[in-house]
């Protein structure tokens, strides 16, 4: 069922060419153990990778004219002559390719365009033979590989191009980049007094959680002010083992007003919000930045980062990164989705 569905998505980036208008972003899809993540550049990541072993592969790219990069990396080094595509070996020829760190990489297009090619029709690359008898190798499986790529061409408006990675060429031009938008304003605000610390103090810690039911944690909520009229709280409700989650909310510095949060996630599954409990959520006073992020698990290799600034009467999103299924070789590099200059 599932070569099916990659087969079909396959045929459907194909039939829409280069005059199909370019899908939206950000954009975040998986392909068997494959995700496409772009941002709101049109930059891509595709990847892949192996849950247990932690084999990865990346093929990375901004929009417009620029080249693509290709990395294959593992948590431990890589011997490149025991690489092999299918059991058979891989060549990775200097000074196309480079290999620092135990990662395996190349900007040359044409050492992408043949690595490409190789790998498209095939299964799997193993990186190594298993240390073990009943060990599975560090391997990345290629179910995916080819719906990612062309995913990835047809955000970054490739199809019918000279630039395309697998979708049909041409001599037409490919999408240019769009620039970044400007991180939002932050103005610091009046302080706190201390009566109004403690009035919002005691307010915050009737805040109710959504998830939690009563809050489990009993530790003072903080407070901060926000603007003239506004303040943030942040109660914390609940401690798992590697992450916690709190109750945040915005309220009225004077009038009593309370509005929990509920922040818009832009390009991700369901479900596409955040708030009112929010993971590990931090404020940074100096710059009026919420942070949270919040691990799939005790690796860090999935899960959810993203950072928003309090500008004219809202929170504002600055940065989002993203990876749902675990796997890969570095905790906590989760592809960007939103970025700002």
């Amino acid at each position: 069922m599932m070569r099916y569905r990659l087969a079909a998505t396959v045929a459907w980036f194909i039939l829409l060419g280069a005059a199909a208008p370019l899908p939206d972003v950000p954009v975040y899809r998986e392909f068997g153990r494959w995700l496409v993540a772009c941002d709101n550049t049109r930059a891509c990541v595709a990847r892949g990778f192996d849950e247990v072993t932690q084999a990865q592969l990346d093929l990375t790219r901004s929009a417009g004219e620029a080249a693509p990069t290709l990395s294959l990396s593992a948590a431990d080094p890589i011997d490149l002559g025991a690489i092999r595509l299918d059991g058979k070996p891989l060549v990775f020829p200097a000074p196309a390719w480079s290999s620092k760190d135990g990662t395996v990489f190349t900007s040359d297009p044409a050492a992408v365009a043949a690595f490409v090619a190789a790998a498209r029709d095939a299964h799997a690359i193993t990186l190594d033979a298993p240390p073990q008898k009943d060990d599975p190798p560090r391997a990345v499986p290629l179910n995916g590989f080819t719906a990612a790529l062309l995913l990835m061409d047809a955000v970054q408006g490739r199809p019918g191009t000279p630039t395309s990675l697998v979708a049909p060429k041409g001599t037409d031009t490919p999408a240019s980049m769009p620039s970044l938008p400007p991180a939002p304003t932050w103005i610091t605000p009046p302080s706190l007094s201390h009566t109004e610390v403690e009035r919002l103090t005691r307010q915050a810690g009737r805040l109710h959680s959504v998830a939690f039911d009563p809050c489990e944690v009993h530790e003072a909520p903080k407070v901060f002010a926000l603007d003239q009229t506004s303040a943030l709280a942040i109660r914390p409700c609940y401690m798992a083992a590697y992450q916690g989650s709190s109750v945040v909310a915005v309220l009225g510095r004077s009038d009593g007003t309370e509005r929990p949060l509920k922040l818009t996630l832009p390009g991700l599954p369901k479900p596409t919000t955040d708030g009112p409990d929010m993971v590990d959520p931090e404020f940074d006073p100096a710059t009026g930045t919420l942070f949270s992020s919040s691990k799939g698990r005790g690796l860090a290799d999935c899960g959810l980062s993203e950072a928003w600034v309090w500008s004219k009467g809202a929170f504002r999103l600055t940065s989002l990164n993203y990876q749902a299924q675990c796997g890969g070789a570095a905790p906590g590099d989760w592809p960007p989705l939103f970025r700002t200059r």
